[in-house]
């Protein structure tokens, strides 16, 4: 018998089965059993069965209790020896009721007792048996992941619900159908090669491991799977038991996570890099340690603010107006902001933020924040035309001490003017006397990082968690 022989349906076990959880039925079928076994007696008479008076009963007994049970079967064999005493024997305890017929009674009633016994046993045997195929059936049938079996051929001889939801067929419509024909044409030799090869050498394991395997719906459409196999076998015909899992979702989270590792590891770089340059060139621009300490520390805590911007929006851009927050938190009494509500790209935030931080310290050690009537004027204009534009910015300081123009170009000169050429194809510094003035002009499409909309939606959040 083949291995999914065991998970067929059996019609008249499990009909047997069913009358005997009916106790009315199965006392009822008995009674009838008895009844026809009696009739088929009158009939026959005692030309064909001549001394021989309980022959027919026998079966009756029998099919009581397979149909029935043990107390059926009991039932039959009382009803059976009542109805051959009362209609084919004399009456009990008459002269008329020789030695051999009493022999014969007895040995009838002794008979149909081993009979009723054996088949009791046989039906506890056979239900302990559907019991368990019963709840292999439904362990089968529930389990989350696909499951097929496949004889030496490469016959489909078994499969589950859950093979049926992954692949989109019926279950008929896949029993005695080769297996490859779950398989992608382009994959069908190689999967022909990987099972012939288990055949020799039938043990546990996972099919095509080190590989992607594909799988091919009935619509035709195709999936990343992992096979588990495992050789089973009855009566000396050797099967394989194959579990099925649809990965795609698991191999899109992992090329998922090796892209966030690979931008983990450039961003990583990149920012080694930023601060490598930043603590080279403040060092060798500053004339004592302890100064060198407040400007490594103050250009290194800008570039952390732009960095805690661009992490609320998971790196899709930072707000201009926020990592100016950021950058003259303390004087915002003192400063007028405008058009500045734009998102822009990390790049162009790491450059921002520097650039503001350089003129912001600027201003507070010598500019417009130096004295108590200073002020500052931050402008943003945004023009557009054909699909594309400009974003200009303006940084305009009045009320501090005359300006000079300074003797010798530090870091944060090189910062302000050098650095802002690399993504702004306008940049001028004015040392003007009643103030200093910061002008820069750039690509929207430079340094745009987001759509209008998704810009607004993330200024706005923003706003609410400063607030």
């Amino acid at each position: 018998m083949p291995f999914s022989g065991a998970f067929e349906h059996h019609p008249l076990i499990e009909r047997a089965l069913r009358v005997r959880q009916n106790p009315i039925a199965a006392y009822g079928n008995a009674v009838a059993a008895v009844a026809l076994a009696t009739l088929v007696r009158w009939i026959v008479g005692g030309q064909v069965i001549e001394g021989l008076p309980f022959i027919t009963y026998y079966p009756a007994i029998i099919i009581a209790t397979l149909a029935g049970g043990l107390w059926p079967g009991i039932l039959a064999t009382v009803l059976c020896s009542a109805a051959a005493l009362y209609f084919f024997l004399p009456p009990l305890f008459s002269p008329d009721l020789n030695q051999r017929e009493a022999v014969s009674l007895l040995l009838f009633i002794f008979m149909a007792s081993i009979n009723v016994a054996i088949v009791a046993l046989l039906d506890a045997a056979v239900e302990r048996i559907m019991a368990q195929v019963q709840n292999m059936r439904v362990l089968i049938e529930s389990a989350p992941n696909g499951i097929v079996v496949v004889d030496e051929r490469g016959i489909i001889k078994l499969i589950n619900t859950s093979t049926e939801k992954l692949f989109g067929y019926s279950r008929h419509e896949l029993l005695g159908r080769n297996v490859e024909v779950l398989v992608p044409d382009q994959q069908v030799d190689t999967h022909q090669s990987v099972r012939d090869s288990f055949q020799q050498h039938p043990e546990a394991r996972v099919m095509g491991a080190g590989r992607d395997m594909n799988g091919r719906r009935k619509d035709g459409s195709e999936f990343t799977l992992e096979i588990g196999l495992n050789p089973v076998g009855r009566s000396g015909n050797n099967a394989v038991l194959a579990t099925v899992i649809d990965i795609t979702e698991r191999k899109r989270a992992q090329e998922s996570q090796q892209l966030i590792i690979g931008e983990l590891q450039h961003r990583t770089l990149n920012l080694f890099a930023v601060f490598q340059a930043i603590a080279s060139l403040s060092l060798d621009d500053a004339k004592t340690p302890a100064q060198a300490k407040f400007v490594l520390n103050g250009r290194v805590q800008a570039l952390a603010q732009a960095y805690s911007v661009l992490a609320k929006t998971a790196w899709n851009g930072a707000s201009l107006a926020a990592i100016l927050d950021r950058q003259v938190a303390g004087f915002s009494s003192r400063l007028e902001v405008s058009g500045c509500d734009i998102i822009i790209s990390p790049s162009a935030a790491h450059q921002f933020a520097l650039i503001t931080h350089e003129l912001a310290t600027n201003a507070l050690k010598y500019g417009a924040l130096s004295t108590p009537n200073g002020r500052i004027s931050i402008e943003g204009k945004i023009e557009r035309l054909n699909g594309s534009g400009t974003f200009s910015f303006a940084w305009r300081e009045t009320g501090g001490p005359p300006v000079a123009v300074p003797n010798r170009k530090g870091f944060g000169s090189i910062i302000l003017v050098e650095s802002a050429k690399q993504f702004a194809h306008s940049v001028e510094l004015d040392f003007a006397p009643q103030g200093l003035r910061y002008d820069l002009e750039l690509q929207l499409n430079a340094i745009e990082g987001l759509s209008n909309q998704q810009g607004r939606a993330v200024v706005s959040k923003l706003r609410v968690d400063s607030a």
